[in-house]
């Protein structure tokens, strides 16, 4: 059966770039495996009275956050490419010798090459070239993603002793989201909440002319908003997943955005079905 390897930075990145869709597709009974590529360790530490005590283990914390929130979406236990929280570009964190930022190029691309090969699925995720909002991890998801996409294929650079068998999935996307929809909410909070808007412009996101793909998960909005509310240490009190009103939610996190970079079977690029033109069957 065909199945989906979505590839992530952190704990919380699946929910919310694409935890409808997740939610949908597991529903469906399609196979989903999603490999983060760090446990968080260099993430911000909210509602938490020991977040001074507990930093060393924050690792540990949004592991067990992440697999609460897969079975709030009904996907199964995450896999992890084994590398570490980069931090932001310029912070101690970036320069840590096991940062996901500072990984060997080939080497993180032969580990996620062996979980594709290892799962054969017909539909990989990764990030838009900026991953998003430009954290490093991010855009290395971009790049390890991107590249193992190709590279499950390909027995010359990745040997079968080495890599297992190989397997040229038939979809590429990049997951993304509307720069327009988050003009339209931060707009939005400033009228209903009073949260000031830092630019009218925000340098996260893409423009509408680089999405090919939207989706609407409204169906799924309850399950997303649950997986969301599991990655407790990463939305403080008054953070905007806690604070926005449902309608607001639903929105911006009620729709998901994708950018189909390449497919090997017929199929409209704006299809909302991922899988379009894929046969679901055995």
């Amino acid at each position: 059966m065909s199945g989906l390897v979505s590839f992530h930075a952190h704990p919380d990145d699946e929910s919310i770039a694409m935890g409808g869709t997740l939610a949908s597709l597991a529903a469906a009974g399609i196979p989903v495996t999603v490999v983060t590529a760090t446990r968080g360790e260099a993430g911000e530490i909210h509602n938490r009275d020991d977040a001074d005590e507990v930093r060393d283990r924050l690792g540990e914390i949004r592991t067990s956050e992440l697999i609460a929130a897969l079975e709030v979406l009904g996907v199964g236990e995450p896999v992890f490419l084994g590398f570490r929280d980069s931090g932001m570009m310029g912070t101690p964190q970036n320069q840590h010798p096991e940062a996901f930022w500072r990984a060997d190029f080939f080497e993180a691309i032969g580990r996620l090459v062996r979980i594709i090969r290892e799962h054969r699925p017909e539909v990989v995720t990764a990030y838009d070239p900026f991953g998003g909002y430009g954290h490093p991890d991010h855009i290395q998801v971009h790049r390890i993603g991107t590249a193992a996409y190709w590279a499950a294929a390909d027995v010359g650079r990745f040997p079968v002793g080495d890599y297992g068998e190989p397997w040229m999935p038939s979809k590429l996307y990049w997951t993304t989201w509307s720069r327009d929809r988050m003009i339209k909410v931060r707009r939005q909070m400033t009228s209903d909440l009073g949260v000031g808007v830092e630019a009218e412009e925000p340098a996260a996101g893409s423009l509408e002319g680089h999405i090919t793909t939207t989706i609407d998960v409204g169906e799924m909005f309850d399950l997303k908003h649950r997986a969301l509310l599991c990655h407790d240490t990463q939305f403080a009190a008054d953070s905007w997943i806690r604070n926005l009103s449902s309608d607001m939610l639903r929105g911006f996190i009620g729709f998901e955005s994708f950018t189909l970079v390449h497919s090997s079977v017929e199929c409209a690029p704006d299809d909302p079905d991922l899988f379009a033109g894929i046969s679901k069957g055995v």
